[in-house]
């Protein structure tokens, strides 16, 4: 599956967008930097799906001396990086490409984020990747996942999921016909799963300490650390 193209064309405005599309999405993004101790000091971040940077974003400004990886699909999103983030004091690194393809060098990240990314892999890809975002961890390295989590197999996801999405969305001024443009990429490009699939797989891939840290309906932020082993 190429999404690549999909995110190149929603680059232009891309926050504007995201902040009318997805419910809690500043708390998500902020629930990435509150579950962090006070003393946690990365040397190096891993941004999956960086987007345009938001998240970068404010975890810069949070860790001025840390080291960044940024990852994404879309060209066009990591230009917008590029051209966000020139002159920032930070080393940052660009990688293109779909997470469950890159190669990254082990143990070489203390936190690694990832906001609205991983629902575009499938149930399979998801349990196949999360080994590697764990050996990517140094240990005592974090892994924060904002995202939407349900089940699109359930039957209560018309009622728990797309009818509130579809209001929230329409009350911050989302149109009829992108909001059918939405729902077309919803059914062909993401994947969601339950809390609890999530939780089970970061567990099976050897994170510790998972837990929910921000739950709102199905829109929420889980993590897990990587053990001393």
């Amino acid at each position: 599956m190429d999404i690549s193209n999909e995110f190149n064309t929603w680059q232009s405005g891309y926050t504007d967008k995201v902040l009318r599309w997805v419910p809690h999405y500043q708390e998500l993004l902020g629930s990435v930097l509150e579950s962090l101790a006070s003393d946690f000091t990365p040397s190096h971040i891993l941004d999956l799906g960086c987007g345009n940077g938001n998240g970068t974003d404010l975890l810069m400004r949070r860790f001025p001396e840390a080291a960044f990886t940024l990852v994404d699909a879309s060209e066009e999103m990591l230009e917008a990086c590029r051209e966000r983030f020139h002159g920032r004091p930070n080393a940052i690194r660009y990688v293109q490409g779909m997470f469950q393809e890159i190669e990254l060098e082990e143990e070489s990240a203390d936190l690694t984020i990832a906001v609205l990314a991983f629902h575009h892999l499938e149930r399979e890809e998801k349990q196949a990747l999360f080994p590697s975002l764990r050996s990517w961890l140094r240990p005592g390295g974090r892994l924060a996942y904002a995202d939407l989590f349900a089940s699109k197999r359930s039957a209560a996801y018309l009622d728990e999921v797309l009818i509130p999405w579809e209001r929230y969305a329409k009350s911050r001024g989302t149109e009829d016909q992108e909001w059918d443009g939405l729902m077309d990429h919803h059914a062909k490009y993401d994947f969601p799963d339950t809390y609890a699939d999530t939780l089970a797989w970061l567990e099976s891939a050897g994170f510790q300490n998972c837990r929910i840290a921000l739950q709102k309906g199905p829109w929420g932020m889980v993590e897990g650390v990587r053990g001393g082993g």
